[in-house]
């Protein structure tokens, strides 16, 4: 359905605009994400505002997209088990509650899983820079540090939920 959604888009733009400076598979790809991310957080947010934790889902959000941005991660299948799983996870965040030894426990293995396993899904598909990776990486791990000092419950189950999807497990895929 997404797909669908960006190849009718894409082709659209892509029959009207003289300059065809982007190809349209490049548009469609970025469709997609747009498309992804925006159900994502339109849903999220929603169901936080229903449920009555709707600042606490927004960190989470924050946290989760930060984090997602600076140190990548694996893709499911498909674009709608990525937009359920997606939303699932970030409006279970807030329900979520760990003592102060987890958030400690969970920001040293998010750390330690961002070091062995980031950035996952950038090379050969940006044209960012070997030494911006590094940069993106030791970033994101100092974020992520960061919890050692603020002791969020929110943020450490967040970052361990992002930082798990560096790993790669069989059956999973990342997008071309």
């Amino acid at each position: 359905m997404i797909e669908n959604i960006s190849e009718r888009i894409s082709g659209y733009v892509y029959r009207h605009n003289d300059r065809q400076h982007v190809s349209r598979e490049v548009m469609k790809f970025a469709l997609i994400g747009i498309i992804l991310n925006t159900v994502t957080v339109i849903l999220s947010l929603c169901i936080g505002l229903l449920d009555g934790k709707f600042s606490e889902t927004c960190i989470a959000l924050a946290a989760m997209a930060a984090l997602r941005f600076l140190a990548g991660g694996h893709h499911l299948r498909s674009p709608i088990l990525c937009i359920v799983v997606s939303t699932a996870a970030v409006t279970a965040v807030p329900f979520i509650t760990i003592s102060q030894p987890f958030i400690y426990g969970f920001t040293v293995v998010s750390v330690l899983l961002i070091w062995k396993y980031a950035p996952v899904d950038f090379k050969n598909k940006t044209r960012i820079s070997e030494k911006s990776l590094g940069i993106m990486k030791y970033s994101g791990m100092l974020l992520v540090s960061s919890n050692l000092l603020i002791h969020s419950n929110i943020l450490a189950v967040s970052w361990l939920i992002v930082a798990l999807t560096l790993i790669s497990l069989k059956g999973g895929d990342t997008h071309e």
